[in-house]
């Protein structure tokens, strides 16, 4: 059973365990991916302050061509130096957008060439008049491409990190879906291994505790637990109902031995005639021998015999109901189980000055059950309407056929002292009983219910406090 629960554990740690390193993978893969973003976001930072400070000086170099004021070439010689200012002071995220080495000397050397013709051009501003137009035109020219290839440059930057965040949040969206649709297959997984493990198992323990209450202790199949874990459970529980099985039997048996303390005194009158009979016949046997002839003596021979064989029938009887044997269910006739059960009873009957009657079709149909169990839950009522009659009454045993349930329903009915309404929802509980101490252990009814409900019928009572009580009895019909 240990074993067992390590089983259990370990797996439940293995399968919280599996579930905690998926959260955890697709956390990381997750922050990866944010953190690139930010990364990103940062790069794109970078290329739009190198591009709005290149747009600055390109707008102060046009101002320059077109209206010719040297304060321009300043603010775009100013520009420029915060330009290379921005570029070293972020040369790690700058090389990652040049993509290398490379691009970062060229960027520089572009951007000093650009601020070494700003500054020719200021230079050559001081004499226009006199300065060579066509070096001029070619130092214009050379900065308008220059100026174009450094602008041109930074934008592709900032769009290139445009292009790569919207990837990565795609990539974002994609991984959150991913995980969405993960974690609810894994969960369905999870929960179809852990009703497999557990749940099942359970219900079927559920289901075999309902028939126990029942009085059904059909044990638990090994062969159907799905679970290896629970084999061992399933083998206790069974230990379990093969225990209360043998107490139920147990204290049907207790129940026999009350019954026939019961008995007793009923018996004792019984056996007494034909005790009586053959003492006086053996006694004038004795008296008469040498007197009498052989066909009296063989008559008187005859009478010894002959109340003997009733007094061991009677004898039979009793021992046969006491016997603890193991059921075995088999087709019995409810007529013969009840007129045998009444033979039992039959001195009481006289003693009280009750009247049975019983009125059974002789076409009822068989039932399969126990011969002695259901003769002992007869008994049990017809002992209790005794002696619910002590000034003698009726009792009326009849029977008839339920053809829209097919069950067989037999009535045992009374003219008693009744059941008091509050007691009649506990009259089938063990040891409950309303007689006198030393009359009653509480166990006839319910032994009673028990071997009703191992039989797949059911049992009920109806009472009317001093009118009489009525038992009705419930019995499925064999099918032949």
């Amino acid at each position: 059973m240990k074993k067992a629960t390590f089983k259990i554990r370990r797996k439940i740690i293995l399968a919280f365990l599996f579930c905690l390193l998926s959260v955890l993978f697709f956390a990381v893969l997750s922050f990866q991916v944010h953190r690139e973003i930010g990364r990103r976001l940062k790069l794109v930072e970078v290329a739009d302050d190198l591009l709005n400070n290149i747009l600055e000086v390109r707008r102060f170099e046009k101002n320059f061509f077109l209206y010719g004021q040297p304060s321009s070439l300043d603010d775009a010689l100013s520009y420029a130096d915060r330009v290379e200012r921005l570029y070293l002071r972020h040369q790690e995220d700058v090389q990652a957008l040049a993509r290398g080495g490379a691009g970062k000397e060229t960027f520089l050397q572009t951007l000093a060439r650009y601020k070494t013709l700003l500054s020719a051009l200021k230079t050559a501003n001081g004499a226009p008049k006199t300065a060579d137009a066509a070096s001029t035109h070619s130092v214009e020219e050379d900065l308008r491409t220059i100026g174009q290839n450094l602008l041109d440059r930074t934008a592709a930057w900032a769009k290139e990190e445009r292009v790569q965040i919207e990837k990565l949040f795609k990539q974002a969206l994609y991984l959150f879906a991913m995980s969405i649709f993960f974690f609810l297959g894994l969960g369905v997984l999870v929960a179809f291994y852990l009703s497999r493990m557990f749940t099942t198992p359970l219900i079927q323990m559920q289901q075999a505790m309902e028939k126990i209450a029942q009085e059904d202790f059909t044990p638990i199949s090994e062969e159907d637990c799905r679970s290896e874990e629970f084999i061992p459970l399933f083998r206790a529980f069974n230990t379990m109902i093969q225990e209360l099985e043998k107490r139920q039997e147990q204290l049907a048996q207790a129940w026999k031995i009350s019954a026939i303390g019961t008995l007793t005194s009923g018996i004792a009158h019984e056996l007494n005639n034909p005790v009586n009979n053959i003492v006086l016949t053996a006694e004038a046997l004795q008296e008469d021998f040498d007197s009498l002839e052989k066909e009296e003596t063989l008559g008187m021979i005859n009478d010894i015999m002959v109340q003997s064989q009733r007094a061991s029938d009677i004898i039979k009887n009793l021992l046969d109901f006491s016997r603890s044997e193991r059921p075995e269910m088999a087709p019995v006739d409810i007529d013969l189980i009840i007129r045998d059960t009444l033979k039992l009873v039959r001195n009481q009957l006289l003693l009280s000055g009750v009247e049975a009657q019983v009125d059974i079709p002789k076409d009822a149909p068989k039932v399969l059950g126990e011969y002695k169990s259901l003769q002992q839950v007869f008994l049990n009522l017809f002992v209790n309407a005794i002696q619910a009659m002590p000034k003698g009454g009726g009792l009326r045993v009849r029977a008839l056929i339920d053809a829209e349930s097919q069950q067989l329903v037999v009535e045992v009915e009374d003219e008693g002292v009744g059941i008091d309404p509050k007691n009649l929802p506990q009259i089938f509980d063990p040891f409950f009983t309303t007689k006198e101490v030393g009359r009653g252990t509480g166990l006839g009814l319910s032994v009673a219910y028990g071997i009703i409900k191992k039989h797949g019928g059911s049992i009920q009572v109806q009472s009317e406090k001093g009118v009489g009580t009525t038992f009705t009895i419930r019995f499925p019909i064999l099918r032949t």
